[in-house]
C-alpha cells in the first residue's frame, strides 16, 4: 500500500469540495490509453512528455504522456492486427477491449506528437482509474513503446504548450521541487522507468499489471492523502 499526500492546489480544491459536498457518487470512468515513448540517450533512458495547456478541462498544466480517451472511431480495429493478440494477453483483457485501447493509443500519439507507433510495439505498464472526487474520470491503461527509428516527436495537436525528452529522475526531481505538476500515475510510471538502464530492458520486462483505484482519505490532522494498493 502506498500513501501520498495531496499537495497540488487544484487537486486539493477539488478534493475539499468533494468532501464538503458529502462525497457524492463518482462519475463513471471512460476508457483511455496513454503511451510512454522511450529511447536511449547519452545520459540514459528517456521518455517523451508533454505539458497540457492551462485551458484543458482535465489535468490542465500537468506533465503527462501522450494519450487520450477511447473514441468511437477506435472500435473498428481489426482483431487480426499484428501484435494485438499478444498485447491483449499481456493486458489480461479480451482482444476486442485491447483493440479499442490500442487504436486510441496509436491515434492519440500520432495526433499529439506526430509519431506513428505500431500496435505490435505496445506493451502494458500500468492501469489506473481517476479518483472519485474528480468530475472527469478515466479508466486509463499506461502503455509503452520504443520510439520508432526515423521519426521525430513534436507538439502537433495544440493540447500542449511544451514537451520533450526527459530522463525520469530529472522529471521526478522537478516535480518534487514543485517546478512541474504531475498526477500520481505519471509519478509512479517514472519511478518504475528509472530502475532500468535501457529502453530495451524496460520494454522486455513484463510487470504484474493490476487495476489501481486510488482512494482519497482525510487524516486526523486534516491532511488529504491518496491511498493506492499497488502490486
Amino acid at each position: 500500500m502506498l500513501r501520498r499526500r495531496v499537495t497540488d492546489p487544484d487537486l486539493l480544491a477539488r478534493a475539499d469540495a468533494w468532501f464538503a459536498g458529502g462525497c457524492p457518487p463518482a462519475a463513471d470512468p471512460r476508457p483511455a490509453a496513454t503511451v510512454m515513448l522511450v529511447r536511449d540517450a547519452a545520459g540514459g533512458v528517456e521518455v517523451y512528455v508533454q505539458r497540457r495547456v492551462a485551458t484543458m478541462a482535465f489535468a490542465p498544466s500537468m506533465v503527462v504522456f501522450p494519450g487520450g480517451r477511447v473514441d468511437p472511431v477506435d472500435r473498428g480495429l481489426d482483431p487480426a492486427t499484428p501484435g494485438l493478440a499478444e498485447l491483449a494477453a499481456l493486458m489480461g483483457v479480451p482482444v476486442g477491449e485491447a483493440a479499442a485501447l490500442a487504436a486510441a493509443a496509436v491515434r492519440e500519439v500520432e495526433e499529439e506528437c506526430g509519431v506513428r507507433v505500431p500496435v505490435a510495439a505496445l506493451r502494458p505498464r500500468g492501469h489506473w482509474v481517476t479518483p472519485a472526487f474528480e468530475p472527469r474520470r478515466y479508466d486509463t491503461w499506461i502503455l509503452a513503446a520504443a520510439m520508432p527509428e526515423g521519426q521525430h516527436a513534436g507538439e502537433t495537436s495544440g493540447e500542449s504548450d511544451g514537451g520533450g525528452w526527459v530522463r525520469p529522475e530529472d522529471a521526478l526531481r522537478r516535480a518534487a521541487a514543485g517546478e512541474v505538476r504531475m498526477m500520481p500515475p505519471q509519478v509512479w510510471a517514472l519511478e518504475a522507468l528509472r530502475e532500468f538502464a535501457s529502453a530495451a530492458d524496460f520494454l522486455a520486462h513484463t510487470p504484474d499489471v493490476r487495476r489501481v483505484d486510488p482512494v482519497l482519505e482525510r487524516e486526523p490532522d486534516g491532511t488529504l492523502v491518496l491511498r493506492t494498493d499497488l502490486p
